[in-house]
């Protein structure tokens, strides 16, 4: 047997063995309360399958959807999903989905004359490992609770820790009041002053989807945190978090730790001590409203040390429509995360050295620039596709900002060579092998499967849909999603520079980028003369930079912005009303074109 025969074995049986782990799929969810159910290629698929149990309703309540990993590991992670994110917050209380979740972790449980406080919680937990002690991920449309514990103290687990918390939450005054001001701390401080590209990802986000609920970031909004009460905390808590709302991951299917773990959250929901508890109206998520032409938005940084650069818009694409894979081969193509296969990576970075990396999106992508692969459990019914160009000296920004409209151009008009699709496709294989690595990922993986209502999963059919995806389909699909001529651009930029950098681009004049002694090529003085020496492997990098050059970003002046940063994540609008923008007032809601 040969190297390569050794190693395609190898391969087959590693993902003969991976598919068996997730080969059990979610059934289709539940309807969420008050919002639209999501869109689903798999809506005529009815009942249950090994590893998914349906809800069924049992009184005044319903069973939660379970889905489950096979076996019995030693260590059970249970992960408790709500449709309910920041998204869901009413207009005026933007951070309330937040807080909430927050507030159930550290808002005190229990009884009320000797309650489990966050530092009980932690003394509780310390026992059973680091990971006992509970966690949230939260986003605008789902919030995920996470808790590990050893399977023999299961039982004791849910009596001390599981159930109270859900069921028996006190939300102390104290605790909301603390938890409010280190969330206005963290969107005045933090947010805004800290990582420039972590402020770019943050504002695009709530960019695309101005005018919407989705238009504010996840913590919420400046106001919106200081308006909401302990009352208004009860309020979300008896709204959404009901077990018909709720998707719960188990990384086993045993039925006693399934048993234990449901009857656990059996009475979620009922009205919580210590105050009032209405019901709120359920909020309608509408969708962004279509991007017309090209818009700019700079937001000004005092003493920014470089520019981050962002474009998106939205699109109709998830991962249960048909054009989903296609596209998701080309995006592989076009700007790979922390990779070096995209071309845009391959371009701005590799053979100019501009920046540390370029990178695209046909899904939102939690966790940047930290994480190294796509998180599980940030499911949207909303998606958008989204280019990030990590920072680059000031002096080169409108030069860059012209690159990535022409690469994505470029795809749009040319599309991509068969032979590059195939080496796509290899690379979207490699991918896989980290998609999949852990028992963790794997069950969010299917949790998200339930939100989204897909049979096979994607993780299930992930290779068999790369496998299928042909040249024909992927250019097909970038020509139907990915139009450069309507585009959201975000920079963040120094404050000082903002303004000027605002008029080059209104005047859309031809740029510079690196000069030849940057990309050191030697020269001589012939003639009066300056003469490059320029290596025939040099040639086709500078008549790009040409073309770059001169491309045309079109981009109408009355729709190029310059706001402070302050202006950011004050209201749930995306830009607060009346700040200067570009020598005219920005919009309340900022909502498609102006």
């Amino acid at each position: 047997m040969n190297r390569r025969t050794m190693l395609t074995t190898a391969a087959t049986l590693y993902f003969g063995i991976l598919a068996l782990a997730i080969s059990a799929d979610a059934a289709p969810q539940a309807r969420p309360p008050g919002g639209s159910r999501p869109r689903s290629q798999a809506d005529s698929h009815t009942g249950s399958q090994a590893g998914s149990h349906a809800g069924a309703r049992t009184g005044s309540h319903a069973n939660p959807q379970i889905v489950t990993l096979p076996g019995s590991p030693p260590l059970v992670e249970v992960r408790v999903m709500l449709r309910a994110g920041s998204a869901h917050d009413p207009a005026g209380k933007e951070g309330l989905a937040a807080l909430t979740a927050n507030a159930l972790l550290e808002g005190g449980y229990g009884d009320p004359a000797k309650p489990v406080t966050k530092d009980e919680l932690a003394r509780i937990t310390r026992r059973w490992g680091e990971n006992a002690k509970p966690s949230v991920l939260l986003d605008k449309e789902t919030t995920t609770f996470v808790f590990n514990v050893p399977r023999e103290v299961l039982a004791e687990y849910r009596q001390t820790v599981l159930e109270p918390l859900f069921t028996r939450p006190l939300f102390l005054k104290e605790e909301i009041d603390r938890l409010r001001n280190e969330a206005v701390t963290n969107l005045t401080a933090s947010l805004r002053y800290e990582d420039i590209e972590i402020l770019g990802l943050e504002a695009l986000d709530d960019d695309v989807f101005s005018g919407t609920s989705r238009g504010h970031t996840v913590t919420g909004s400046v106001q919106g945190l200081r308006t909401i009460t302990p009352d208004d905390v009860r309020s979300f808590y008896v709204t959404y978090y009901k077990t018909p709302n709720m998707i719960l991951g188990l990384s086993s299917d045993d039925a006693p730790v399934i048993d234990t773990v449901r009857a656990a959250l059996a009475t979620l929901g009922t009205a919580p001590k210590g105050g009032k508890a209405r019901t709120l109206k359920a909020a309608r998520l509408a969708p962004p409203a279509v991007v017309s032409g090209r818009e700019l938005t700079i937001v000004g940084l005092p003493d920014a040390p470089a520019a981050s650069l962002h474009a998106g818009f939205p699109i109709e694409v998830r991962r249960d429509h048909p054009d989903f894979w296609p596209l998701y081969v080309a995006n592989v193509y076009f700007g790979t995360h922390r990779d070096d296969h995209g071309v845009l990576y391959q371009h701005i970075r590799e053979q100019r050295g501009y920046n540390y990396g370029d990178y695209s999106y046909i899904e939102h992508f939690a966790f940047r620039p930290y994480a190294l692969f796509p998180p599980f459990n940030t499911p949207r019914e909303q998606q958008y596709f989204s280019i990030w160009i990590r920072p680059v000296a000031e002096q080169y920004t409108h030069h860059i900002l012209k690159a990535l409209t022409w690469e994505l151009e470029n795809l749009w008009r040319n599309g991509i060579p068969p032979e590059a699709v195939e080496l796509s496709k290899n690379k979207a294989k490699v991918l896989y092998l980290n998609l999949a690595e852990t028992s963790s990922r794997l069950l969010a993986a299917k949790m998200d499967d339930a939100y989204y209502g897909t049979q096979p999963g994607y993780l299930q059919s992930y290779l068999t849909h790369i496998d299928a995806v042909t040249p024909e389909q992927v250019n097909a699909a970038v020509r139907r999603h990915l139009r450069p001529d309507n585009i959201k651009y975000l920079i963040v930029e120094k404050m000082e520079k903002a303004r000027a950098l605002a008029n080059d681009i209104r005047l859309d004049r031809n740029t510079a980028g690196k000069t030849p002694e940057e990309y050191q090529i030697s020269s001589a003085e012939q003639d009066g003369q300056r003469v490059y020496d320029i290596p025939e492997a040099r040639l086709h990098v500078l008549q790009q930079d040409a073309v770059w050059a001169s491309t045309r970003l079109g981009i109408d002046p009355q729709r190029i912005r310059v706001v402070p940063v302050e202006a950011l994540f004050e209201t749930g609008a995306f830009i607060t009303e009346g700040v200067a923008a570009g020598g005219a007032a920005a919009t309340a809601s900022a909502a498609g074109p102006r």
